[in-house]
């Protein structure tokens, strides 16, 4: 599958430099820009080419993309095998149960703990009980 993916990028990628190639001029007369609409909007005109290099652009933009997506898919099954892992292992009542203070990572305040639990702590915020997962603790102290 990578090597098909690979494959339509390289195409892509020769298909757009040789557009460039034949269609660059070395010096660009700005003035053709101020061209009747007539001329500018023909089939070989300034708008349909620049249309038709768009069209050679985003084939390759996607191209990229789908190859990046397939190259980076068994590092995050990895990543997510080690959150998960993590999930199922983390005791936080075992690892800070002497603590009192707990950072909330969303906002970087301190509150102070009511509870440790195995999986979430129990603070005080704003005068009431909430709860805090263990993906969002920044610091104990």
């Amino acid at each position: 599958m990578s090597e098909q993916l690979e494959a339509r990028v390289a195409a892509a990628r020769s298909k757009l430099e040789a557009w460039d190639k034949r269609h660059t001029v070395p010096e660009f007369d700005h003035g053709m820009l101020n061209l009747p609409l007539r001329a500018r909007n023909g089939k070989t005109g300034i708008d349909g080419l620049a249309r038709q290099r768009a069209e050679l652009q985003r084939n390759l933009d996607n191209a990229e993309a789908k190859l990046r997506r397939a190259q980076a898919a068994p590092r995050l099954a990895a990543e997510k095998a080690a959150r998960e892992q993590t999930h199922a292992t983390i005791d936080l009542k075992a690892i800070h149960g002497d603590k009192t203070e707990v950072q909330w990572t969303l906002n970087s305040a301190w509150f102070t703990v009511v509870r440790w639990n195995k999986k979430s702590v129990t603070v005080l915020m704003a005068g009431e009980r909430d709860t805090i997962p263990h993906t969002q603790i920044g610091g104990v102290r």
